[in-house]
């Protein structure tokens, strides 16, 4: 039985093609049936005698020489219906034995869900890779917080394969302390519903770790939040190493209060019994004693007074050291620091038979920004300093100079025993000090180290211009000018010192004490006494002090900040808060000479700060101004 070749081509269900091939590579279609031309939505007519490239773009076929296997070509391609639609198809091309130039081309078409499954897990495997080779943690969860996905750094961490660690949560690969902060953390940004970054804690072997994780919530296609992905960084040595610098200054900041409250208290008990010895020596220097008598008090009052200066430069060098000096810079006349200094020191100078000599006239009316009173300290010391380590009729010379640079120096120059070059800059060292093996001075070895400390506090410079072993040294101080006041501030300034003088008598005044050391007390009755000896309350306490303030209501209270019963700063908030005794002016007499502490209790309320030792004028003058502040009552 002959079998029509047209019949069965054309009841083929596959879409077929028979197609020639020629010598240039070519391939024209001979005859399609009735499937292709479904498959491609073009009637027959537009496809016979067409090329085969143009009815399935992308398709590859080769000749086949007479006597070869006839091979089988397969691959992808598409064709482009009437409407324009590209479709994928899959094709198979099987060439004829019995005509070399003959091809049949069997096309199906692609599905497309498949075909997207397969462009998914192309791109999975391409996110997949990606994540993998990071060295972070990549991770994503459910809302229940099952992980869906975990990367390899993840399942190095765990030493376990990613498909265990899918559909577990935090609780199951993690100490619960820890789950408990990742689950909660999760919780945030599954309720916020935006990205937000976390510092998490890490479990291991030999310590703590810190996670910088940043997690993100995961939206469905109609916008709704699933899940939660996050990226977590290991930032253990950094965390660490911020933790060592908030503990190192942790510890600093308690050894700067340990050496504040170590200050306040050797300032306290260090001044304490000098007050007793100064104050009572000024007293006795008022009285009318013979001659010797009168000297051996000057003597007392001297060496009490050079302890005092050496108790001084040891709070000085521990402030500037501490960084708790505070100062007060203000455009100064470089000639006042100079004249004050200049005149403490001539006493010295004359004992020791060396000449002062001062030539100003380069800076007379120039103004610098310093601290006044510190840099009359800083002059005071060297001019101590050149007078001490002076020749037997040596020369102190005192003068200035200006520079180009908008700087005013102060040069003191001696003709002393000199220093030498390898010592220049040993001598502003603490507790450092130099000179020959004949050289017998007082000192802590701290002045120089404090100056420098100051000066440049201020914005300058201290050192050593020149000198010479046994001809003598010149040292100099550098502050940057300022431009001069006008007439009505110099004026002013002038008004505001004062000339010492008081003009208010204490008859008939109330003052109330507070202070539990009896020698203490003994010497302010004394000193009020020789002033119109006014009516002194005692108290030893401070609550008692506090119940005779309210009741006799007196017009000014000393008041001691160390009490048996309750710190002096304790007493001042009361009285400050009771109505009755809110507008007495109070005055602090305390040893505790720090600047933090004399700030303090100004800013409670206190209307002064007398620093023990007493000086006895000093004492008095307080007095008087805070009442004249005070009225009478």
């Amino acid at each position: 039985m002959m079998v029509d070749f047209r019949e069965v081509f054309n009841g083929l269900p596959s879409a077929t093609a028979l197609v020639r091939s020629h010598s240039r590579g070519a391939s024209t279609v001979v005859a399609v049936n009735p499937a292709f031309v479904r498959l491609t939505g073009r009637p027959e007519t537009a496809i016979v005698g067409a090329d085969l490239a143009m009815v399935l773009p992308g398709v590859k076929t080769r000749q086949v020489s007479s006597g070869q296997d006839p091979p089988r070509e397969r691959g992808q391609a598409w064709f482009i219906d009437a409407t324009g639609r590209r479709t994928p198809v899959s094709y198979e091309i099987a060439h004829e034995p019995a005509a070399d130039d003959l091809m049949i081309v069997q096309v199906r078409e692609i599905d497309a869900s498949a075909q997207n499954d397969s462009a998914v897990r192309a791109s999975e495997k391409l996110l997949e890779d990606v994540a993998d080779n990071v060295g972070a943690l990549i991770y994503l969860k459910r809302a229940d917080g099952r992980y869906l996905f975990a990367n390899r750094h993840y399942e190095e961490l765990l030493r376990q394969p990613r498909g265990v660690i899918v559909g577990k949560t935090d609780a199951d690969l993690w100490p619960k302390d820890i789950a408990d902060v990742y689950a909660a953390n999760d919780r945030a940004v599954f309720a916020v519903g935006h990205p937000m970054e976390f510092e998490e804690p890490i479990p291991i072997e030999d310590g703590w770790g810190m996670w910088l994780s940043l997690k993100f919530p995961i939206f469905d296609g109609d916008g709704a939040v699933y899940g939660v992905g996050g990226i977590s960084t290991d930032i253990s040595a950094r965390a660490r190493a911020q933790a060592a610098i908030r503990e190192a200054r942790d510890e600093a900041e308690r050894a700067n209060r340990a050496k504040d409250e170590f200050l306040s208290r050797m300032s306290h008990e260090l001044r304490t019994p000098l007050n007793s010895i100064l104050g009572f020596g000024q007293l006795l220097q008022l009285e009318d004693l013979p001659p010797s008598a009168g000297a051996d008090v000057d003597h007392i009052v001297k060496a009490g007074r050079h302890l005092l200066a050496l108790i001084n430069e040891v709070l000085d060098i521990s402030r500037v050291e501490s960084g708790t000096q505070a100062l007060a810079i203000e455009r100064q006349c470089v000639c006042d620091s100079i004249g004050e200094a200049y005149e403490m020191v001539r006493p010295l100078a004359a004992d020791r038979g060396v000449e002062l000599v001062m030539d100003l006239h380069d800076s007379l009316e120039r103004y610098v920004m310093a601290d006044r009173q510190r840099l009359t300290q800083v002059m005071l010391n060297l001019l101590v300093n050149a007078v001490k380590y002076n020749r037997p009729d040596g020369v102190v010379t005192v003068t200035t100079e200006m520079e180009d640079e908008g700087h005013l120096s102060i040069l003191v120059t001696d003709t002393g025993v000199g220093i030498a070059r390898e010592d220049l800059e040993r001598v502003f060292l603490p507790f450092e000090r130099v000179g020959g093996p004949d050289v017998e001075t007082e000192g802590t070895g701290l002045g120089l180290a404090v100056a420098r400390s100051l000066v440049s506090a201020m914005g300058g410079g201290i050192g050593i211009k020149r000198s010479l072993p046994g001809r003598g040294t010149e040292f100099f101080v550098r502050l940057p000018l300022s431009s001069a006041p006008d007439l009505e501030e110099v004026a002013a300034r002038k008004l505001g010192r004062g000339t010492g003088q008081r003009d208010t008598d204490l008859t008939g005044r109330t003052i109330l004490y507070m202070e539990d050391n009896l020698a203490n007390l003994e010497l302010v009755r004394r000193i009020l006494d020789r002033n119109g000896a006014p009516h002194l309350i005692t108290a030893t306490h401070g609550q008692l002090g506090l119940q005779l303030a309210a009741a006799h209501r007196p017009d000014l209270i000393l008041l001691d900040l160390h009490l048996p019963d309750l710190d002096g700063s304790e007493v001042l908030t009361r009285l400050r808060a009771d109505e009755r005794t809110r507008p007495i002016p109070v005055v602090v007499l305390s040893a505790d000479a720090t600047t933090a502490r004399r700030k303090q209790l100004l800013a409670s309320g206190a209307v002064d700060y007398v620093t023990k030792p007493i000086a006895v004028e000093g004492l008095l003058e307080a007095v008087h101004r805070s009442i004249s502040v005070g009225g009478r009552r």
